[in-house]
């Protein structure tokens, strides 16, 4: 029989955590936004429309899990991504969203044997 591995019981806890530290509509899209360019809180209260207390949990969790950093310019403070990983994995997930919303797998074939019908 082959030799097959698991996750170390530590490693895999931690992504565990990184997952769900993922799966927050707000954190995913502060990432996706650092990906385009550094903010300060007020510009990214701003475009998100949410409470800067809110806004400043979501942002400690993402310094927590050393995802993005932030720098003092001025009076302002300034939140950019530190971890190219991050971006490799939002974009990731980003091209599998499109694969799921428009139910072709990674080859353009339709999934689970499904039959696209073009507008007859």
């Amino acid at each position: 029989m082959e030799s097959i591995n698991l996750i170390h019981p530590a490693k895999l806890d931690e992504a565990v955590k990184i997952a769900r530290l993922l799966g927050n509509k707000t954190r995913i899209q502060i990432l996706y936004l650092l990906e385009q360019k550094q903010f300060n809180v007020s510009e990214l209260q701003e475009i998100l429309q949410i409470e800067q207390s809110s806004l400043s949990h979501q942002l400690k969790e993402l310094r927590d899990y050393q995802l993005i950093s932030q720098q003092r310019v001025g009076k302002s403070i300034y939140y950019q991504l530190t971890d190219p990983h991050v971006i490799t994995t939002m974009n990731s997930i980003l091209a599998h969203t499109d694969h799921v919303l428009t139910g072709k797998a990674h080859d353009g074939e339709p999934v689970n044997g499904t039959i696209e019908i073009n507008g007859d």
